[in-house]
């Protein structure tokens, strides 16, 4: 490009000027800059995109398809129909056959299929050792079934077996011909026979269906497709199947569902992004306005010369782009390591059921250095607009002072004290941006610490258990259907009883009823339906059942103490007499809020023996979730009557209990733990237990996550801070050299000036204090109090404890930095430091 009116091309001349500059010693701290931001960046985002990849599996895994879309219970008619559609890139199916009983698959669900291909590798059933079964009593199956049999994982092996079909039971020897790993999150374990023994045992269904079917379903087809893409599945899957009338049985997975990111989960990325980017540019920034600030006659005399604004801008420019070719590549090569360190410690913290993935997608270092270029563009830009306007007569007269209104020029005393304080505010930009820096990573911690220490473990494990132990049946324990809400016996109770140490002990009933409605209610529900939609498209169906299900529990007086009054009073000997009742609101219409009843109203209630007995309603009231049962009926509504007026009026007085809750000493918690797991695993495998001890190593596990990733990144942040401080002062220093000998050869003693620098030093350490403790007391208020919003196990408590203990370390710091720049330079005499050319 022509710049000069006589046609004067000067592009080599400022390319060579643009090669020289990077030869400066101080470009390595702008490199190291560079690679820090490109290295939190890489790190930030190896670790994102390997925990999707890793929870988008665990998603597939736990559902037991990695297909587009399933369809449930078939005809070999309708399934022929759909898979041949050409809108379905690719499809698999198999036929139900039923579930594996005996005590053997109590804690682990199995049920029991015959399998094409496809429909194994798409629901991670394909053999790798082995393969499917081919012959008549051949079997595949996981490893996890193979362990809760106590079989060996060996081809060949002969394995008993009873399972139940909708129409009979039976019982059979196979031979083991396949075997994989099998997933410990899947809902339930498979074992997959062959084609030839199921039209024996479960003849697949022909015809066409409605999609209701027995409870096992045994004969119908679940088929699994495969969409040409994964880009909007839902609108595909439903495209194809409602041609067919099969829409209503479609079922998406979870794990393509990008549609459903949160803001409260994409937070802490932006968050990261953010003050990574606030790190980078405040280092990146003060580096390179401190290099044109010390080059500014050089850009001065680049204008008397002809050099236009635009091209000053562009030797700027050029010089950030080649420092970045040296400092990016070598933080996308120590970023992805680091990322891929710190993961598995995050997924080990988070959960046991999650794998490990650390995915090498290029989209991870594509966007590191896209977010690293725009940082260090953005960093540069008023740098090189301040080169580009300096004019050559202001170039040549630049010197660092202080801004603003003219000072009081009154006689006072000099003093160290007074000069520090003056050098400090020569350039309040470069004193902000230090400043900033050293605020930032302080400001991190404490908000990391706040965040941290606010998780309340009680809360956190309020929805699973209230008590120290909780026993129930494995599939009210572990949530999977169907539930056995009565398996608690008495013989495990009496034992409970007897344990060392016991405190408290009660339990829970359920008996899931239904119930007739009254007029009352009817009218009641009418009202009811204006403010909610769910309720007036149900009401007619209310009106020609006239009955409603419910939730029926009888509480010891032990459980009974954790239920939560909304509205009323607890009038326990009403309630213990039998004569009143608790009900809960419509938890499943609307936003749960809505009560069908109001204490002083009365209930109907269907006894044993078929007559019907009145209650009072005396409160509404809230069960914690930990004493629930998973499932809701109907509304949603609950009756809590205590345990003696359940048993033998309602239900059966030999009924076992659903729960039993119970708290032991802290000396005994070990001894229970290890009985529990004893009886749980040998005495009665249909029971298992939560305890706050396996629930406390979970809670400990979350917090030292967090704790390690802001932890490292605090670490480096700090690491940012400090290299803008030591780039600072250097820098201040060296443009000083003549200036402090000048004083010195007036008399000022070396002592004098190494205290007026260690005072500045500490200024700066002041300053970022005072700043860390403002913007924490603002980011404590809002961000960590909106984030943690988002927690049902989070109260949120204020502290600044973090920012007042760095400040002994932050002090040493930035006392010591200067005191080693001093003596560097004292190394020259005061005659030599007043002959260097400026």
């Amino acid at each position: 490009m022509t710049d000069i009116l006589f046609g004067n091309n000067n592009r080599p001349v400022l390319k060579l000027l643009a090669k020289r500059s990077l030869k400066a010693r101080r470009n390595t701290i702008a490199v190291l800059a560079i690679l820090l931001a490109t290295l939190l960046f890489t790190s930030l985002f190896t670790i994102a995109i390997s925990l999707q990849t890793a929870m988008q599996e665990s998603n597939m895994r736990t559902t037991g398809t990695s297909a587009h879309a399933g369809i449930k219970r078939l005809s070999w008619e309708e399934y022929e129909r759909l898979s041949s559609d050409t809108r379905v890139k690719d499809s698999g199916y198999s036929i139900i056959i039923g579930n594996a009983v005996g005590d053997k698959f109590n804690k682990t669900p199995t049920e029991l299929r015959y399998s094409d291909e496809t429909y194994a590798e798409l629901t991670f059933n394909t053999p790798d050792t082995g393969y499917l079964p081919e012959q008549k009593n051949e079997i595949a199956t996981s490893r996890i079934v193979l362990a809760a049999m106590g079989l060996p994982d060996e081809v060949g092996t002969q394995m008993e077996l009873t399972f139940i079909t909708d129409t009979d039971t039976f019982s059979d020897t196979f031979t083991l011909c396949g075997i994989w790993d099998g997933d410990a999150v899947a809902y339930r374990q498979t074992i997959l026979l062959s084609k030839e023994y199921t039209e024996q045992v479960a003849p697949v269904i022909h015809g066409e269906t409605d999609g209701t079917t027995p409870p096992v379903g045994t004969g119908y087809i679940d088929a699994v497709m495969m969409m040409p893409t994964a880009w909007n599945i839902e609108k595909q899957a439903l495209d194809v199947t409602s041609k067919y009338g099969l829409d209503e049985r479609v079922s998406i997975n979870d794990a393509y569902q990008t549609t459903t990111v949160s803001f409260s989960s994409m937070l802490p990325l932006v968050a990261g992004i953010a003050v990574i980017f606030i790190a980078g540019y405040l280092l990146i920034y003060n580096v390179f306005y401190i290099s044109i600030a010390q080059d500014i006659r050089f850009y001065g005399m680049l204008k008397t010369l002809g050099t236009t604004a635009r091209q000053i801008r562009k030797i700027v420019y050029r010089k950030a782009i080649k420092l970045s070719l040296m400092g990016i590549p070598i933080g996308l090569l120590l970023g992805w390591p680091i990322g891929r360190l710190l993961l598995p410690a995050i997924v080990n913290m988070l959960t046991d059921d999650i794998r490990v993935v650390t995915t090498v997608n290029p989209s991870i270092f594509w966007v590191a250095i896209v977010f690293s270029m725009i940082t260090v563009l953005i960093s540069c830009q008023k740098p090189a607009a301040m080169a580009a306007k300096v004019s050559p007569i202001e170039a040549l007269h630049y010197v660092e002072q202080a801004g603003g209104k003219k000072k009081d020029r009154r006689s006072r005393r000099i003093s160290t004290v007074m000069m520090a304080k003056s050098n400090l505010g020569r350039n309040k930009k470069k004193v902000t941006i230090v400043t900033l820096s050293f605020a930032l990573s302080i400001v991190l911690l404490n908000s990391v610490y706040t965040y941290v220490t606010s998780f309340d473990f009680d809360k956190f494990v309020a929805d699973f258990s209230l008590t120290d132990f909780t026993v129930s049946d494995t599939t009210v324990i572990n949530s999977y259907a169907p539930y056995n809400t009565a398996n608690v016996s008495q013989d495990f109770i009496r034992e409970a009883e007897r344990l060392n140490g016991l405190e408290d002990i009660g339990n829970v009933y359920l008996w899931t009823s239904k119930q007739p409605l009254s007029k009352h209610d009817l009218t009641k529900l009418q009202e009811l339906a204006v403010s909610s939609r769910d309720i007036a498209n149900e009401l007619g169906n209310y009106r020609v059942r006239q009955e409603h299900g419910v939730n029926v529990y009888g509480l010891d007086d032990f459980p009974a103490e954790y239920v939560r009054v909304l509205d009323g009073e607890l009038n326990m000997e009403k309630w213990r007499a039998g004569t009143g009742v608790y009900v809960t609101p419509l938890r499943m219409m609307s936003d749960g809020s809505l009560c069908l009843y109001q204490p002083g109203d009365k209930i109907c209630v269907q006894q044993l023996d078929g007559t019907n007995k009145i209650y009072d309603v005396l409160a509404v009231v809230d069960i914690p979730k930990a004493l629930e049962t998973p499932l809701q009926v109907d509304m949603g509504l609950d009756y809590i009557f205590p345990t003696n007026e359940l048993l033998g009026n309602m239900v059966s007085a030999d009924q076992p209990a659903m729960k039993t809750i119970f708290n032991v000493d802290n000396e005994y918690q070990l001894a229970t733990e290890n009985w529990l797991k004893n009886y749980t695993t040998n005495t009665d495998t249909a029971l298992d237990y939560l305890s706050k001890v396996t629930l406390r190593q979970t809670f400990d596990g979350m917090i030292n996550m967090y704790r390690l990733v802001g932890g490292a990144l605090c670490a480096i942040l700090a690491l940012i801070g400090i290299l803008n401080f030591i780039n600072s002062m250097m820098t201040s220093i060296l443009s000083r050299y003549k200036e402090l000998a000048m004083l010195q050869s007036v008399g000022m003693t070396g002592r004098q000036v190494k205290q007026m620098l260690m005072i500045e030093g500490i200024g700066y350490s002041a300053l970022g204090l005072i700043c860390s403790l403002l913007i924490s007391i603002v980011g404590s208020l809002t961000v960590v109090r909106m984030m943690g919003a988002e927690l049902s196990y989070f109260t949120w408590h204020f502290t600044l404890l973090p920012v007042f203990l760095c400040v002994i370390p932050l002090v040493l710091i930035t006392a010591f930095v200067p005191l080693v720049c001093y003596n560097k330079m004292a190394q020259k005499t005061v005659v030599e430091r007043l002959r260097i050319a400026e």
